[in-house]
């Protein structure tokens, strides 16, 4: 995937301004509540992409005193016909608190719109597809509801009809899609549960994309899965629908008194004017969120920093130059005095302490979200191949998977047969199984880690005007 950003952003304004056309205006408090078991039921999106666990990353590093629980619900190939089913296991019996529902991508039954190999009364049955969508959500709604879950909707990912692949377009889909989402916003809107909207901003996003480079697109090859940067900017919508907050912190001080004028978030104390410039004490109760690397083109696609990661130092009156920014004398780079004027943000510089913290906490976020996928993987395998299994007989499953190993490989020459993935996931099952014990023992020590880096710490900041502005002044 490649795009020229710089055409993209010839149309900045157009972007920005209609990504929320759909969605309910941002509400100030929050859709999490301190010690929020959260179930995030859905599909493969849900299942192993990590938008979630970006959404945890950004909860972990802002609200240190907001423990969460975020579980992976997610089932790849699942329908909400299937996510009803499994309530019991998956969100009941975990306590949850809150649970998202994502569904659509199949539920549609995307092979009903091949041009290839068309169906027999094939708009009759995307019509019942999409029918049955609907009352599957209603169910679910209805089931949540009734044992006092709080709900968010999701609607459906889009499905990338355009982007030049060797998988077939289905073209349709991606309509059918919008419908589904449609429908998810407006009985949101009845139900009062908050809705947030992944399907007309990233339509919008991807169309407007396509028409710079044609190459472009914001899922992947196999028009169904977002990569990372899909990911990211799912997170963001969601944040952004869900009303999550832009500071980190902010902080403005006259260094000539010097006095804090404005500060929010933290706390600056003992500030003292020196020869070379400004030192203070700061506690701040909040950490950036870090840069996600694999996913970094998500940032020129939305606002995520203006929007959800400002961490601004603004310094007044400060002589004339430029200074040396250091935080507990690890210096992390050089502004002018009229940057500081105007005021920086400390939530992009990677060299800063607090950045160090954050990508810590985001390491954990992806081991987290790595172990919650696996487990995942195992509950799907139970649940598509091993049914009328006994678990507890070890031999039984082996040979029921190996059995299950040898039948996909004989069709891995079938593109239609995904034999592959089969293959891999019946693989995992048998490797991984018996250690799902230790894995959610692992998930509960990444859980008390995280929230134990996160927490509000007091941090040295020091200004010292550079070599460079002493020159100038000496001359």
């Amino acid at each position: 995937m490649k795009i020229n950003l710089t055409k993209l952003w010839a149309l900045p304004i157009a972007v920005s301004f209609s990504l929320s056309a759909h969605a309910e205006p941002a509400k100030s408090e929050s859709v999490f509540r301190n010690n929020d078991t959260i179930c995030l039921i859905g599909d493969s999106i849900t299942h192993s992409g990590p938008y979630h666990s970006y959404v945890f990353l950004y909860y972990a590093t802002r609200f240190p005193q907001m423990r969460l629980k975020f579980i992976n619900c997610g089932i790849s190939g699942d329908s909400a016909s299937g996510m009803m089913g499994r309530l019991q296991r998956d969100v009941f019996s975990n306590n949850a608190t809150v649970a998202t529902l994502s569904a659509g991508m199949n539920d549609v039954n995307r092979g009903l719109y091949s041009q290839t190999k068309v169906p027999e009364d094939a708009e009759n049955s995307k019509r019942k597809a999409i029918d049955g969508f609907k009352q599957n959500v209603q169910k679910i709604s209805d089931s949540l509801a009734e044992k006092g879950v709080r709900q968010v909707f999701i609607t459906p990912t889009i499905y990338d009809e355009n982007f030049e692949s060797t998988v077939e377009s289905l073209r349709g889909v991606n309509g059918a899609l919008g419908e589904c989402s449609d429908f998810v916003i407006a009985l949101g809107k009845t139900r009062s549960i908050p809705v947030v909207d992944f399907w007309h901003p990233m339509n919008e996003i991807n169309t407007k994309c396509q028409q710079v480079d044609p190459q472009f697109t914001l899922i992947g090859k196999d028009r169904v899965h977002p990569g990372p940067m899909g990911h990211l900017v799912m997170a963001y919508l969601f944040l952004d629908q869900t009303g999550a907050p832009q500071d980190v912190w902010s902080l403005s001080i006259d260094a000539k008194s010097p006095k804090v004028l404005e500060q929010k978030n933290t706390e600056a104390t003992n500030l003292a004017a020196t020869l070379a410039g400004l030192t203070f004490s700061n506690k701040e109760f909040a950490l950036p969120f870090p840069l996600i690397e694999d996913a970094k083109a998500a940032y020129d696609l939305v606002p995520f920093v203006d929007r959800l990661n400002r961490q601004v130092l603004q310094i007044r009156n400060l002589a004339t130059g430029n200074y040396t920014l250091k935080i507990n004398s690890t210096d992390v780079g050089t502004y002018s005095s009229s940057d500081l004027e105007k005021g920086v943000n400390l939530a992009t510089n990677t060299a800063t302490p607090q950045s160090n913290l954050a990508q810590k906490i985001a390491s954990l976020c992806k081991e987290h979200q790595s172990l919650g996928s696996t487990i995942r993987m195992l509950r799907r395998v139970e649940m598509k191949h091993l049914g009328g299994v006994d678990l507890n007989d070890k031999d039984a499953v082996k040979a029921k998977l190996e059995a299950f190993i040898a039948e996909m490989q004989a069709k891995k020459n079938d593109p239609g047969a995904n034999s592959g993935y089969y293959i891999s996931t019946a693989r995992t099952y048998l490797k991984e199984s018996g250690n799902e014990d230790a894995m959610r023992a692992r998930i509960l020590v990444i859980e008390d880690e995280i929230y134990a880096i996160n927490q509000p710490q007091t941090y040295f900041y020091s200004l010292e005007k550079s070599a460079d502005s002493q020159a100038v002044l000496n001359q």
